[in-house]
């Protein structure tokens, strides 16, 4: 998945789960600061953050995602959203 169709994705999926973005693009210097692997999707602009309105089942939230193309990792206290085909850049 490319940025524009991953973009529609998440647009989709934040309607969908009254999801919002907190964190979506990274330099390789924040990126290191806050943790992020090497090779992070963040830092291609194909990884991002969310946070919920309504709390929402973990299968809904994974159900949606997988629909729209989107791997979902739940992070705890938010959840990380990637194209299902990520590879490394």
């Amino acid at each position: 998945m490319t940025l524009h169709p991953f973009v529609d994705a998440v647009v989709a999926y934040c309607h969908a789960t009254g999801a919002s973005v907190t964190s979506w693009g990274r330099s390789r210097a924040h990126n290191a600061t806050v943790g992020g692997q090497l090779y992070s999707p963040h830092r291609f602009w194909l990884g991002l953050d969310v946070v919920y309105d309504q709390t929402l089942s973990g299968a809904e939230r994974s159900q949606t995602a997988r629909r729209l193309g989107l791997f979902l990792l739940d992070e705890g206290d938010h959840d990380h959203l990637q194209p299902l085909d990520w590879t490394k850049g």
